[in-house]
């Protein structure tokens, strides 16, 4: 029988939000895969497939917006598909296949991160949403870079994942203010009398789709909305491994216990982890091939990734 504890573990750290951002979630995906196919012993080639099938199954229904986990997991089926291969030719090439992705997803946030430099000018303010990596050192390579700016931080409601990201920031000495999330959009008018004068706005995202509509934790398409009324750009740190080229990703709901969780009989709670931020609304998405333009999503997937289908 599949030994799955250690997979199940990680899908309940995904859950749990312990695990978060688009990337690290892939990581810790496709890491655990290696970790458990290096520690197990498999009899023949049925008993790696019973375990790696329903692994992989469990970790894509982990996080439903996750397709850089969804893509890896296509990429590594169609390297495996010859169901008659032996297990001593099986179990390399799964291996191989699932730190080839990993390595993969490595190199293209890296390259993505640099594209990003030279975004932002010394002195600017830049608002930044919920916790991602990619964002967050896209923004840290620009202070690298030599300039010095603010940098506005939202709260990111129920489960304050600004925490996390405030400690990534201060880790790399940069000026931090938190910002109520109701209060983001707000801020980002050009007639704010506090005169807070944000520059631009510089997001991460757990998918993309390929009209150019990205998907990122819930709140985003506000922020988004209020800067493009006011003409700031706003730029997605987005590596295209995230494309959901399935068009299947659908916006996860999560428990109403996050919210209020003794909340009195007779009240309804929606809680959406995620909303969808229109295309027209983004100046740009910083991806490993480079900065381009929404519209421009699903002809650069077609030309480098045509495995993703």
């Amino acid at each position: 029988m599949a030994d799955l504890r250690k997979v199940q573990q990680v899908v309940q750290d995904i859950y749990d939000i312990k695990i978060q951002g688009a990337t690290n979630i892939a990581k810790s995906a496709f890491q655990i895969l290696m970790d458990e196919l290096e520690r197990q012993t498999f009899t023949d080639s049925i008993a790696l497939r019973e375990f790696l099938i329903p692994a992989m199954h469990m970790l894509e229904k982990a996080r439903p917006t996750e397709p850089m986990m969804f893509n890896g997991m296509a990429y590594i089926t169609a390297q495996i598909k010859d169901e008659t291969l032996p297990l001593q030719t099986l179990l390399p090439l799964t291996t191989d296949a699932v730190k080839c992705y990993l390595g993969m997803i490595s190199s293209t946030a890296e390259k993505a991160i640099q594209n990003g430099v030279g975004l932002l000018n010394y002195g600017d303010s830049v608002l930044t949403h919920c916790h991602s990596s990619s964002a967050i050192k896209t923004i840290i390579a620009n202070k690298a870079g030599g300039k010095d700016f603010l940098v506005y931080n939202t709260e990111t409601r129920p489960l304050y994942q600004w925490h996390k990201t405030a400690k990534d920031f201060l880790e790399a000495w940069m000026k931090i203010t938190m910002v109520v999330d109701s209060s983001a959009p707000f801020i980002l008018d050009r007639n704010d009398p506090f005169g807070l004068d944000i520059d631009a706005v510089i997001i991460g995202c757990d998918a993309i789709k390929l009209n150019g509509d990205i998907i990122n934790k819930v709140g985003s398409y506000s922020i988004a909305h209020a800067a493009y009324d006011n003409k700031i750009p706003v730029y997605v740190a987005g590596n295209l491994l995230k494309t959901d080229v399935r068009d299947s990703i659908q916006i996860e709901t999560r428990s109403w216990t996050e919210v209020w969780e003794d909340k009195p009989e007779g009240i309804d709670i929606i809680n959406f982890a995620f909303d969808q931020v229109p295309a027209k609304l983004l100046t740009a998405i910083i991806t490993e091939f480079g900065i381009i333009k929404p519209n421009e999503v699903r002809a650069v997937v077609k030309k480098e990734y045509p495995w993703m289908k």
